[in-house]
């Protein structure tokens, strides 16, 4: 639940000045979003980390995510009244508009092919958006969704893949997106939480307490699952009062990767009494084993892959934010590429392909969509 509450929503309003935007050719470009609580998205170079220009939006975001058309999707905020919290914003970045979607909300993801946007309100159902419109799609009830998720889609779109720690016992549950049907569910023990990920055209899903772990791979057929590898995570110093741990995972290419979670509610660093390396380690899928402990003096908040060899993390030095620095390692020996101090704030980070026209330049606004909000 605590990642949970981190993962929620916000955005909203303001006016944008005519001619702020690049008028280089019309092509998509990469960018990192980094988007903080301040109310600004900082758009940034993905090589270098420089700035390109910033949007200013709501106080409180806690997620950004992207279609490749040039509409943000902004995750936990506060709408343009100030009294109410969490909700699902779009922002049209060619006409620098603004609406909202969904309150409250929660775990969005956007669908492979960008034309659904998905989120939760908790456990009520699965609400989905058609990109291109922004109207509403048929839901996928309760009834068929019975979890608070995380979402992800199979590669093809054509599934929906949901890990839930919550109100049910900690399972997978296998989704037909068109069809809003249930196509498998598969329970893992009480006592674990469990994440998920695709890693190339396999998912894994993965069970954690303390230091250990279990990993499985669904099969392609979506049968079953197959019988799991054990994970051993370095465990905790036993200077820590705080015994409990928060692991988190990343997928990228043909590879997985996990890492101690730092900077959520629960930060093992206030109640101990011995330094907490930090760092990320590679999994071997076949048998469970991890590498070597890469870029240990980083404790990130979160990560993601990039392009290559590339993953984006956030740094945090403390559990309170006063020390941020985004950096960009290198995946096979932790060495820093690129790194940017941060202003002491909470960040989340994404790439995105927006059309190189609608790359801000320098800092920009956004208005509210009076017609379209919700």
């Amino acid at each position: 639940m605590i990642r949970l509450a981190r993962s929620l929503l916000l955005l909203s309003s303001l006016l944008v000045p005519l001619g702020t935007y690049d008028q280089t050719p019309s092509r998509n470009r990469t960018v990192l979003l980094a988007a903080h609580r301040a109310g600004r998205i900082e758009v940034l170079n993905p090589i270098t980390l420089q700035s390109l220009g910033s949007i200013k939006a709501l106080p409180l975001a806690s997620a950004v995510t992207s279609d490749d058309r040039g509409i943000l999707f902004l995750s936990d905020g506060i709408g343009p009244e100030f009294k109410g919290c969490c909700a699902l914003y779009a922002i049209d970045l060619n006409t620098r508009k603004m609406s909202k979607l969904l309150d409250p909300v929660a775990g969005v993801v956007v669908s492979p092919n960008r034309q659904h946007v998905l989120a939760q309100r908790g456990n009520v159902g699965i609400e989905a958006f058609s990109v291109p419109s922004l109207q509403r799609e048929p839901v996928i009830p309760r009834s068929v969704a019975l979890g608070v998720y995380r979402l992800s889609f199979s590669p093809d779109g054509r599934l929906l893949f949901g890990v839930t720690n919550y109100p049910a016992p900690p399972s997978l549950d296998i989704l037909d997106f068109d069809r809003r049907k249930l196509v498998q569910r598969f329970a893992v023990s009480e006592d674990l939480t469990v994440l998920g990920i695709w890693v190339g055209d396999a998912y894994y899903l993965y069970g954690y307490r303390d230091g250990t772990g279990q990993l499985w791979r669904v099969k392609a057929d979506l049968s079953t699952i197959v019988e799991p590898v054990k994970v051993d995570f370095p465990h905790q110093p036993s200077e820590c009062k705080m015994q409990r741990q928060d692991q988190e995972m990343l997928g990228m290419g043909s590879r997985l990767f996990l890492y101690e979670l730092f900077g959520a509610k629960v930060d093992r660093r206030d109640d101990c009494g011995k330094e907490i390396p930090g760092g990320f380690f590679s999994v071997d899928l076949q048998t469970g084993v991890l590498s070597a402990r890469l870029a240990p003096d980083f404790h990130f908040a979160s990560l993601i892959s990039g392009e290559g060899e590339d993953l984006y993390g956030i740094d945090v030095k403390d559990a309170r934010w006063t020390s941020v620095r985004l950096v960009r390692l290198k995946t096979t020996t932790g060495e820093v590429l690129a790194r940017l101090n941060l202003a002491s704030d909470v960040w989340f980070i994404n790439l995105a392909k927006v059309p190189s026209e609608l790359v801000p330049s320098g800092d920009v606004e956004v208005t509210p969509n009076p017609v379209n909000s919700q």
